[in-house]
């Protein structure tokens, strides 16, 4: 037990050592950039590269200084490499500048030297990882295929009218190249419209209808002015769908699913799609940038496909006398047949994570 100790009592006062003796290495960057500041004045260039080279290959103690300060140290690298016929260093250096101080640009001060603003000029700083959010309106397009009706009248018409929805949703996106990223995101998302029915019977029937889903889009987008204030965009992709409504499934007739009415439990539609939970995605929007983050105004057009050999059967119904008694859609009051397709509206609000130079 005591040579034991012995051995870890040493082992223990080692890696207490190692560790003060680590973080003593730790470079002071802002006391070294004053220093190298008042060098640069006095036109020691190769002796500033010197005082701030720990801090330049030193990435645990830029930690310790603010963004502003990182920013400086690497701006006087630039410049200082500059006067001592380094440029490849001095690009380096400022492409760190901009990854400190994206709208440096905006910033530039009299004593940057020329060579610096040409360097500085040829860069492009622009977000590498954006999270955001998003909220707006869609207005649904809807074509009724067909409608069934147990209602008993020899004259009937069936009818659709688009109401303005809503949805909700937050996003991530990431930059490949100077004008190409990817998005992706989720959020919620509702379709409303109104259900017109006319019979010489009942007269005129009129039932607000609702359709909730869970929506996740991933698109490809392309910046057609990339490193700007404004940055209109273009976007394309797919929009995966997963529906809250109540769904049933039939081995004669397919999935349909149950909309939420105002005016009565039992209306029943269903959508016709090649692939159900999936559509394609068009559109695009206009960004205004900020310091650290951006606005956008964003359109969309969402496109599902005609029914086909996937899609719900309904088609072969002639009349309720079709349907039989155990199916669990054959208590509802009407059944449709429903194409839909809706444009989005949304503005969205996204912080920058982390900037990427170009």
């Amino acid at each position: 037990m005591k040579s034991l100790k012995t051995f870890i009592l040493p082992c223990i006062l080692g890696i207490c050592f190692l560790s003060v003796n680590s973080n003593a290495q730790v470079p002071n960057c802002s006391g070294n950039y004053e220093k190298a500041l008042q060098l640069y004045n006095y036109g020691m260039a190769d002796s500033v590269l010197n005082m701030l080279e720990p801090c330049l290959e030193h990435k645990k103690a830029l930690k310790n200084v603010s963004k502003e300060t990182c920013a400086n140290i690497f701006r006087l690298a630039a410049l200082a490499s500059i006067m001592t016929g380094l440029p490849a260093e001095a690009e380096s250096y400022i492409t760190q500048l901009l990854k400190y101080q994206p709208d440096y640009k905006n910033n530039m001060r009299d004593d940057d030297l020329e060579e610096f603003r040409m360097i500085l000029n040829s860069k492009s700083a622009q977000p590498d990882l954006l999270l955001g959010i998003r909220a707006g309106a869609n207005i649904p397009f809807l074509n009724l295929e067909k409608s069934i009706s147990d209602y008993d009248a020899q004259e009937s018409y069936y009818s659709l009218d688009s109401k303005i929805g809503y949805q909700l949703g937050i996003d991530i996106e990431k930059t490949f190249t100077k004008n190409l990223s990817l998005e992706a995101g989720a959020g919620f998302t509702q379709i409303l419209f109104r259900y017109n029915t006319r019979s010489t019977i009942e007269g005129i029937n009129a039932y607000d209808q609702s359709i909730a889903f869970i929506e996740i889009p991933v698109l490809v987008k392309y910046n057609l002015n990339a490193g700007s204030k404004f940055r209109p965009y273009l976007q394309g992709g797919i929009s995966g769908k997963f529906s809250l409504n109540d769904i049933d499934k039939s081995d004669d007739f397919g999935k349909c699913w149950y909309t939420g009415s105002s005016s009565s439990e039992f209306i029943l539609a269903t959508f016709l799609t090649d692939i159900e939970n999936i559509g394609l995605v068009l559109g695009g929007g206009v960004g205004y940038n900020l310091k650290n983050s951006s606005i956008r105004l964003d359109l969309r057009y969402i496109h599902n496909f005609k029914s086909s050999g996937r899609s719900s059967k309904f088609d072969d119904i002639s009349g309720y006398d079709d349907i039989p008694s155990t199916e669990e859609f054959s208590y509802t009051n009407d059944i449709n047949l429903i194409n839909l397709k809706d444009i989005q509206i949304s503005l969205g609000y996204f912080y920058n994570l982390k900037y990427r130079v170009f």
